[in-house]
């Protein structure tokens, strides 16, 4: 997972999207660096047909794609583990030669374009919020066709619950997992110790959440969100950060029996609408505007105008909010930061505790050359073995997709997160695919639920907001 991976298609590639402040693409896009491709290696076409790609003395060239970061990366743990992996991997496999290029703008669009016309990478780092429109292309290869070819390549590996998001109804897999993150909640220790309140863990409820975020959220002259006498115009610590972006809640309607859409995806109607999710929905709206918990997306661009929220969080302004492991890397690189001022917990449960899984996997181009193929496959179990899995623990973006990595990492003291990352991988097995590595059309259908939410924080009645939105979503999918 690199510096984005924060999130689909819709919010775009940087750390401060158009849509999103912290949007999820931005480091969600695991592994994925935002520069021009500017490798030092000789650029090859990519499907089959370039002199030297597969030379007479059995030569191969795989052109791979996330393994560069931006150029204010270089040098930085990441760069440096990206490095070592492929020097290595180089080293290792004397008839492969790897030319590693960056990540382009607009990735996701221009992958498409470039697999129809042929110069598109052998190998990249997908985001599984965007890996729904590849399948339905039939653009991606099938991996059991390189586990069938390098028998150790060994799915066994994975979580079973990220190799889900790639496998099929048909058995295709189209991927094999990177790293990922599941959506858990942040909290600040030290407000939650002064307070002399219990600090969130598994088997919470979404009224504990509340009245602990009642009880953290303080006007200017200490009284908390339950105190009578509350001035809800003078707030100086909020007790929780609620987003307006689909990523941050669309698992709370899962946690009550609900969705945003069918399990076919092939409508919103009885879903969105349905009175679990409009259950859901408000209660998440009334952490806003009825018990004055959090701050409306206004209010909080305003208070992060001149400041970081990660700063903001760690001075104690904010005692909690839901995000996924890239977090750490802004949070660890913020003004005030002391590793003891920061937990994780799970998502509380209304009727279940389920989350969101981000995720990055390794694909392969469908039309990749046969003689190409087992080439491939000895790279991408390189790269989701312990040797480079490994690196997840230090460099903090991630959790490994290979399980016995996480596992280990949970063990290791040189690691700053040892004592958080356990929390991320329990959660895991609550964790459910993102919608966009199912539905092709999902950004599109999420960027409408970003602004029925907005509009809902804004004040908008829930249902209202909803049922406009279910028609809006149902024209979509129509459209198909």
């Amino acid at each position: 997972m690199s510096h984005a991976s924060s999130h689909p298609a819709s919010h775009g590639r940087s750390i401060h999207s158009p849509r999103s402040v912290q949007s999820r693409r931005s480091f969600l896009q695991w592994g994925v660096a935002a520069a021009a491709a500017t490798a030092a290696a000789p650029v090859i076409a990519a499907c089959g047909g370039s002199d030297g790609e597969t030379g007479a003395n059995g030569q191969i060239t795989l052109k791979v794609m996330g393994f560069e970061v931006n150029p204010e990366e270089k040098g930085s743990p990441l760069d440096k583990a990206y490095k070592k992996f492929l020097a290595d991997f180089q080293a290792e496999h004397k008839n492969i030669t790897i030319d590693s290029i960056a990540t382009p703008p607009e990735f996701d669009t221009k992958i498409i374009v470039d697999l129809a016309s042929g110069t598109a990478p052998d190998l990249w780092s997908q985001d599984a919020s965007s890996l729904a429109p590849l399948i339905d292309r039939k653009l991606l290869l099938d991996m059991r066709r390189c586990t069938e070819k390098l028998p150790s390549l060994d799915t066994k590996r994975f979580f079973p619950a990220v190799l889900d998001i790639h496998e099929q109804k048909d058995g295709a897999i189209y991927g094999l997992p990177n790293d990922f993150t599941p959506m858990v909640v942040y909290y600040n220790t030290d407000l939650i110790g002064k307070a002399g309140l219990t600090a969130p863990a598994a088997g919470w409820t979404w009224d504990d959440q509340l009245e602990l975020a009642k009880q953290l959220t303080k006007d200017g002259r200490g009284r908390t969100a339950a105190d009578a006498g509350f001035d809800a115009a003078d707030i100086t610590q909020w007790g929780y950060r609620a987003g307006q972006y689909a990523y941050q809640w669309v698992y709370r309607t899962w946690q009550n029996g609900g969705d945003v859409l069918a399990p076919d995806r092939s409508t919103a109607t009885g879903y969105l609408d349905s009175a679990a999710t409009l259950e859901a929905l408000q209660w998440y709206a009334d952490l806003v505007l009825k018990h004055k918990v959090s701050p409306k997306p206004s209010v909080l661009d305003s208070i992060t105008e001149k400041s970081s929220f990660e700063a903001e969080f760690m001075a104690g302004r904010f005692a909690m909010f839901d995000s996924g492991h890239w977090s750490l890397v802004g949070l660890t690189a913020a003004e005030g930061y002391k590793p003891e001022l920061l937990g994780v917990a799970p998502q509380p449960a209304s009727k279940t505790d389920a989350t969101v899984l981000y995720e990055s996997s390794f694909v392969i181009r469908h039309d990749l050359p046969e003689e190409k193929i087992e080439a491939a496959a000895r790279f991408v179990e390189a790269a989701t073995g312990r040797s480079y899995q490994d690196t997840k623990a230090i460099t903090g973006i991630a959790i490994a997709g290979n399980q016995e990595a996480a596992e280990a990492s949970l063990a290791n003291a040189d690691s700053q997160f040892a004592g958080l990352d356990p929390v991320f991988v329990e959660a895991t097995a609550k964790g459910r695919p993102p919608s966009g590595s199912q539905l092709a059309k999902y950004p599109t259908i999420e960027g409408l639920l970003d602004e029925m939410m907005d509009r809902i924080l804004a004040g908008g009645a829930v249902e209202t907001e909803a049922k406009k939105t279910v028609k809006l979503i149902d024209q979509e999918l129509d459209a198909q």
